[in-house]
């Protein structure tokens, strides 16, 4: 892909690149035959980015919410289905590199990791100070807590997890304690490379709720410490 026919895809970003090369990496996925680098390892360094610039301004904007309500905000604005949104504003779709081209740059998680190795591709090219100007002019985390967010903790945690590409949570119920009408359950969620929560609650789904809200705030901490 030439140069001229990324003048599009800069002008959405923002940023005229010094080096092109790392664009154009951004958008290669590893289908690519022969491809030096993929997306891939500039998809992590641009999820630890965003995490930075979406915890530094949602704790500068919403200076009365608790950890707990920021953790929330913060959840809803980096999981994939808003990545999605952020990729179709700016058409990434037209400008992925990859194998069985329409098969793959039209997958939503594809097209979300993508958002993240551009957002990556701005920080080495020119700062945090461009890549955060990319996210601040399309992100809106205006509005009240996500309810999605806060009461359905479980999706919010499988969305995660499939984002990174870890597969499903592992649910456990590792004690039911008192008689059926006064039961109190404890449930194990696992990840597949984090340590498990535990979780309580009156009925197994609640204590499943429960864990996963916990291993969300372990995440979105470990997150923001990047």
């Amino acid at each position: 892909m030439s140069e001229s026919s990324l003048e599009k895809l800069q002008s959405a970003l923002g940023h005229q690149f010094k080096n092109i090369s790392l664009l154009r990496q951004a958008l290669t996925h590893r289908s690519v035959f022969l491809a030096d680098l993929s997306y891939e390892r500039l998809e992590f360094l641009g999820d630890r980015v965003l995490g930075l610039v979406l915890a530094k301004n949602l704790f500068l904007e919403f200076d009365n919410d608790d950890q707990g309500k920021l953790t929330k905000r913060f959840h809803a604005q980096a999981q994939q289905s808003r990545l999605y949104k952020i990729a179709l504003k700016i058409d990434l779709q037209h400008y992925i590199i990859a194998e069985k081209s329409k098969e793959l740059t039209t997958q939503p998680s594809i097209m979300a990791d993508v958002v993240e190795s551009v957002i990556a591709a701005l920080y080495l090219d020119s700062g945090l100070e461009v890549a955060e100007r990319f996210i601040l002019n399309y992100w809106n985390w205006q509005g009240d807590v996500p309810k999605d967010i806060l009461h359905n903790p479980k999706s919010a945690l499988q969305e995660w997890s499939e984002a990174k590409g870890l597969g499903l949570p592992s649910y456990e119920l590792i004690k039911k304690k008192g008689p059926d009408h006064q039961a109190r359950f404890t449930t194990k969620v696992t990840i597949e490379g984090f340590q498990p929560s535990t979780g309580t609650g009156a009925s197994k789904k609640l204590s499943e709720q429960d864990a996963a809200r916990q291993l969300m705030d372990f995440l979105s901490n470990q997150t923001i410490k990047y």
